[in-house]
Parts: C-alpha cells; sequence; structure tokens
C-alpha cells in the first residue's frame, strides 16, 4: 500500500480555495478539484477519518461529522460526506518570563 503524504496538503489547499473555515466535503469533489485518479480516494477518505477518529493537532483542520447517504444513480454506492472545520487555536501565549522558568539556568 502507497502512503501518500500530500494528502493533508492537498485538503489544506482544497479548504482554502473554497474559501470557508467549515464546509461538507466528498472525496470526490477533493479529487475533481486536483484532477486526481481514483486510486487516491482511499488514501483521502483515509485521512479523513483519521482527522475524525482522534486529534491530529498538526493539521489545522478537523472532521467534526461524518454523514452517509446513497448515490442516486446506479450503482448506488454509499457515498460519505465528512464537516470539515478549522480547528480553534488555544491562543495562549507564554509570557517573557516564563519561556526560561528554570533558575539554575537563569544564573
Amino acid at each position: 500500500m502507497t502512503r501518500h503524504s500530500e494528502v493533508p496538503d492537498l485538503v489544506e489547499q482544497y479548504m482554502e480555495a473554497t474559501g470557508n473555515s467549515a464546509r461538507w466535503v466528498t472525496v470526490r469533489e477533493i479529487r475533481a478539484h486536483f484532477d486526481l485518479d481514483d486510486s487516491m480516494a482511499p488514501a483521502v477518505a483515509g485521512f479523513l477519518h483519521k482527522i475524525y477518529q482522534g486529534p491530529f493537532f498538526t493539521f489545522r483542520y478537523k472532521v467534526a461529522r461524518i454523514e452517509k447517504f446513497q448515490d442516486t444513480v446506479p450503482p448506488y454506492r454509499i457515498i460519505s460526506k465528512y464537516f470539515v472545520q478549522e480547528r480553534k487555536s488555544t491562543g495562549r501565549a507564554l509570557p517573557d518570563n516564563a519561556k526560561n522558568s528554570c533558575p539554575e539556568r537563569n544564573r
């Protein structure tokens, strides 16, 4: 199985290109936007499931919800759509005097 390390960047670029901080996304939309072939679909879906199931703090977006629906044309596949939203930053910055709080090193 090939590892596609570019998938997080593609998802981030897609969200930035749409100009939304939160929206529903399907794998097909991402593939169509970047003109990717069908072989990339499992990697994109896998990454979206990864950022839904657990913390992935190095990525600025998260999947808050996954919904499944049935395609309206044959072969009536089950399609997942992902609600991708920007992760809220904690906004906590260390005060200047706390950056080097070890007294032994301050001597």
